[in-house]
């Protein structure tokens, strides 16, 4: 009998090992979660929204975020695979939508990653010039003083860090992603367990959310541009679903995760907002 050749994506099929456990994945959506968004958009916004608006608009956030979580779940669960939303839309319409989706995931995803390591750049730039060392804010680089060179270059080579840190494999991605997250929410539980501590020192705290120009200074309206301003910092829990094909038991343990994540870091964000106000 004379063989039939059968086509080069049913001969050869990649796939990658499922390493990762509810604990790592869950991880991973937690520290794409908690980024610069939380650091550097939290006064901004409560300048718009005001200190309960800023409470509003991360609660609402995380419902909004939810609701896109679901389907997320659903399919993640259904398909665990990698890609994501690029292998889903694929599957489900013309092959062009597939593409047209991919490249604006990419898009989306650099977009938050630039923002990410730019603020990165900028708090790590403060910091070294809190001990004393100077850039030479004199000197003059393609119309950039030697603070903004300073912080582009931190951006670039933290970058290029997770770069080679992703390419290198999941267990390494994984294992790195659990420490910084880990250290992340420890951060931001001192922040916050020393901000309670700081309240119950001042009898009037409550006074800090009604002070003029008032709990909501501009409306409806500024919580809405609050919530605008801060949704970038729910981007990243896709991530796992995106991570499906390294997932174990991923029918259960992505929606577990995504979940699980959102969860966290709605609890982490609102508490951050509280003591902040």
């Amino acid at each position: 009998m004379e063989s039939i050749a059968q086509p080069t994506s049913q001969r050869f099929q990649v796939s990658l090992s499922r390493g990762l456990g509810l604990f790592d994945v869950t991880m991973i959506g937690v520290g794409a979660m908690i980024g610069a968004g939380i650091f550097g958009l939290t006064g901004i916004a409560a300048g718009e929204a005001g200190p309960v608006g800023l409470l509003l608009a991360f609660f609402l956030n995380g419902v909004v975020t939810s609701l896109t979580g679901l389907t997320y779940a659903e399919l993640g669960a259904a398909y665990p695979q990698a890609g994501g939303g690029y292998a889903w839309v694929k599957e489900g319409l013309a092959r062009i939508f597939g593409f047209y989706a991919g490249w604006i995931s990419w898009f989306s995803h650099s977009v938050a990653c630039s923002l990410y390591a730019v603020l990165f750049g900028t708090f790590f730039a403060e910091l070294i010039e809190m001990a004393g060392i100077s850039f030479g804010d004199e000197v003059i680089i393609f119309g950039l003083n030697g603070e903004q060179v300073a912080v582009k270059a931190f951006a670039v080579l933290v970058a290029l860090g997770f770069v080679i840190i992703n390419v290198r494999g999941s267990s390494e991605t994984g294992l790195v992603g659990n420490i910084i997250t880990g250290f992340k929410v420890v951060v931001l539980g001192l922040l916050v367990l020393f901000g309670l501590k700081a309240m119950l020192n001042i009898p009037n705290w409550a006074d800090n959310f009604l002070r003029d120009p008032g709990p909501l200074p501009h409306g409806i309206g500024g919580v809405i541009l609050g919530m605008g301003l801060t949704f970038v910092a729910f981007e990243g829990y896709e991530i796992i679903a995106q991570s499906g094909e390294e997932v174990k038991s991923p029918e259960r343990n992505v929606p577990r995760a995504i979940f699980l994540a959102i969860g966290i870091v709605v609890v982490v964000y609102l508490a951050v907002a509280f003591v902040s106000v």
